[in-house]
């Protein structure tokens, strides 16, 4: 089970890695607020999607970054399921056997979403985007932080 755990958390720890590189984006000016509008309806919450991860990075502090074969655990390329309705994101270990991570908070801004997890002492986060295939996940504990890259599209 923790072979598992290591590996959903590799893969989210790639994503967090990934938005980090992205360039500073500088936030738009406030805008006066109607106290008499309607409130904005958050965009409802997407269908299930399914991930594959194809490039993983592993970074250790006494050794550096380079790039890895495995996804913690899972061999590459590493599919991952992401149901937001019952938030959990779930993979497969190499041995065939299901596991799933419960996403401990989502968030959305513009036509991105982030993801947040941590499943025992390892911390994950999964950003992907509503309109582009991209996608990112990063794990990272005391020893290790795994960024990884890939792509995302509905399940069907």
């Amino acid at each position: 089970m923790l072979k598992s755990a290591s590996v959903v958390l590799c893969l989210l720890a790639g994503l967090t890695a990934a938005h980090a590189q992205a360039p500073a984006v500088t936030p738009p000016p406030a805008v006066a607020v109607d106290p008499h509008a309607e409130e904005a309806t958050p965009p409802p919450l997407p269908e299930p999607i399914g991930c594959i991860f194809d490039k993983v990075f592993l970074c250790e502090a006494d050794k550096g970054c380079s790039a890895a074969k495995e996804l913690g655990t899972i061999d590459l390329p590493a599919k991952f399921m992401v149901n937001f309705e019952d938030k959990m994101i779930a993979s497969t270990n190499d041995d065939g056997l299901p596991y799933m991570s419960p996403i401990e908070s989502a968030s959305s801004s513009g036509d991105n979403i982030t993801l947040q997890g941590s499943d025992g002492l390892v911390g994950w986060v999964m950003q992907m985007s509503r309109s582009e295939p991209g996608a990112t996940l990063t794990t990272v504990s005391h020893e290790a932080v795994i960024t990884s890259f890939g792509t995302c599209k509905p399940a069907s």
